[in-house]
């Protein structure tokens, strides 16, 4: 199975893909950001997140997306701008008939490190112990997604694991 974390932003969201292998092994694929330019309208921004995740649809084809859930900000706009950059990527992966659902950034965390509380650190070295790679060479948006990612793979091959996680 192959799985898609995103880590969703206006200007810098990171994506992770992780194929799992029936026994529950997995194998780091892709991971990145998508970076939009302070000098780009919120419109052009939703409307360059929404292509990159087509494409990124087209050359992985991942079955599943993890995604990260909202948070409760005290800044409305801040909060707004949030969801419609989840709409947007969400949009995108429910017309591919990807199956989506989103964590908590403590759950995450929690499935990862034991401890919702985790440093970025230490989700990191976490993710980079689990999939072989350098967490130095992986920009810390990217690594949340692979976060993500790996999070639903535990919670498929755990009994108690897709409690978690939350189907949209």
């Amino acid at each position: 199975m192959r799985i898609l974390g995103v880590d969703t932003s206006l200007r810098c969201t990171g994506y992770g893909l992780i194929d799992v292998s029936p026994d529950g092994r997995l194998r780091a694929v892709d991971c990145g950001i998508i970076r939009n330019k302070a000098s780009l309208s919120q419109a052009q921004c939703l409307g360059r997140l929404a292509e990159a995740f087509e494409q990124l649809c087209d050359l992985h084809k991942p079955q599943v997306a993890a995604i990260e859930s909202t948070f409760y900000s005290r800044n409305a706009k801040t909060a707004m701008i949030l969801g419609m950059a989840r709409g947007a990527v969400i949009s995108v992966l429910n017309r591919r008939d990807l199956e989506l659902w989103e964590y908590a950034p403590s759950r995450a965390k929690q499935a990862l490190t034991g401890s919702g509380d985790a440093s970025k650190a230490q989700v990191a070295s976490v993710v980079a112990g689990m999939l072989g790679i350098d967490p130095s060479a992986v920009n810390d948006d990217a690594t949340d997604a692979l976060a993500l990612a790996v999070a639903h793979a535990h919670a498929l091959h755990s009994p108690l694991g897709l409690k978690m996680g939350k189907q949209l």
